[in-house]
């Protein structure tokens, strides 16, 4: 049950700034239930729309506060610190909890020297991936480190990236806590069947149907589906390559499949919120990400039981410990690609096995709830040590047991 006490009224503020809608918002709309089950006001600062839109869906606060974008602009970018900076000295929140790169260092600073008394940021990925040149991984991890100094806790969703922080000396291991991702249960349209859904993207009940769902930016690795579309044979079944999301790289890579000759092969069905659907009416979920925290899609993909081919990136090489549930090749290796999904099309024994075997994995490790009470935690001991309450353990000793729209 929800905890109300006229000492804990906590105010959170999670600062995103223009970041597209992704898996990221979905942790973050997750957390602002937590906080209000806890009796607390839990506000988003965003300017993305349809990260807006689901905010004002879901009744939490929304910040349409435009300081943080995602290019740096060293003169806009100072000036979007300072209305940031007199903002927080204005509303007095208890809590600032960062999310992406950008929005970590411009909002930890802000917060800081606004006085916030309790910092977290959340590492969703970092702005670079295992194969990035030494002198990229060198300048980023230099910033991390001096942000870490601007709040009192960092979380990341694997713990991959939690020991990669650590060998970077990003921060002391005593400030970096691994909380993974976790999902809540995918829920498909009732009125929907699997045969619906498949009519309504123009395929045929016996197409063969590879769904990737995902922010349309380079480091989805997206590029080498299109190519590995392309190198596919022609096989008994026809085969379609459905690419659900939007952002920066669509034109882009529109613009690829017309030149590799492949538009007839593969859809891109823009922003989705019927993902639960496509899931159940997909044969094969492709990830082939150069860079991730913990995938959402890759998730999601898990709890509705479908076989997963996955680049073998830190965070999914992870998931794979508790068990086989994906076939997992080289990033940025499109013939790699196109032989593991060949694989799969030819033997429906291992489709079923991998997916029963990646349900099993999610139940066990990723949901939503495993994930909140986590975050929960992490929230009232912070709050505890900023205001040294007796209340506040109390608080901590009730389980968090999700209710209404959590």
């Amino acid at each position: 049950m929800p905890i109300h006490n006229h000492k804990s009224g906590v105010r959170v503020l999670h600062v995103v700034g223009e970041s597209r809608f992704g898996g990221a918002a979905t942790i973050i709309l997750g957390l602002c239930r937590v906080a209000r089950a806890e009796g607390w006001q839990a506000d988003i600062l965003t300017t993305d729309p349809t990260f807006q839109q689901a905010v004002a869906q879901q009744g939490f606060g929304l910040v349409n506060l435009d300081v943080i974008r995602r290019e740096i602009r060293p003169l806009w970018d100072s000036r979007g610190l300072l209305r940031l900076v007199r903002f927080l000295r204005r509303q007095r929140y208890d809590i600032v909890h960062t999310h992406t790169s950008k929005g970590g260092f411009v909002g930890r600073l802000a917060a800081r020297l606004a006085g916030v008394p309790t910092i977290v940021h959340t590492v969703h990925g970092f702005a670079f991936h295992e194969s990035s040149p030494l002198w990229i991984c060198g300048l980023y991890s230099r910033l991390e480190r001096i942000a870490s100094r601007w709040c009192d806790r960092i979380v990341s969703v694997s713990e991959f990236h939690r020991d990669w922080a650590i060998g970077l000396e990003m921060c002391s291991p005593a400030q970096i806590v691994a909380i993974p991702n976790g999902i809540a249960e995918p829920r498909r349209n009732p009125d929907l069947t699997v045969a619906d859904v498949r009519s309504r993207l123009g395929l045929a009940q016996d197409d063969l149907m590879i769904l990737n769902v995902s922010r349309l930016a380079k480091d989805k690795g997206l590029e080498y589906l299109i190519e590995a579309a392309r190198m596919l044979p022609n096989t008994r079944r026809r085969i379609r390559v459905a690419i659900a999301g939007d952002g920066p790289a669509r034109q882009d890579l529109e613009r690829l499949a017309q030149s590799r000759g492949v538009t007839g092969r593969v859809m891109f069905l823009g922003f989705r919120g019927d993902v639960a659907d496509l899931l159940a009416a997909c044969d094969i979920v492709a990830l082939p990400s150069l860079r991730e925290g913990l995938s959402i899609s890759l998730l999601e993909a898990m709890a509705a039981r479908k076989p997963i081919v996955a680049s073998s990136i830190g965070s999914q090489r992870e998931v794979a410990y508790h068990g086989e549930m994906a076939l997992f090749v080289p990033p940025a290796d499109s013939r790699a690609l196109c032989q593991a999904i060949l694989r799969l099309a030819e033997d429906p024994a291992l489709l079923i096995r991998l997916g029963a075997s990646a349900r099993a994995v999610y139940e066990h490790n990723y949901t939503e709830n495993r994930m909140l009470q986590s975050y929960r935690q992490l929230y009232l001991d912070l709050v505890r040590m900023s205001r040294n309450e007796a209340t506040c353990e109390e608080l901590a000793a009730v389980p968090y047991q999700p209710k209404g729209s959590i």
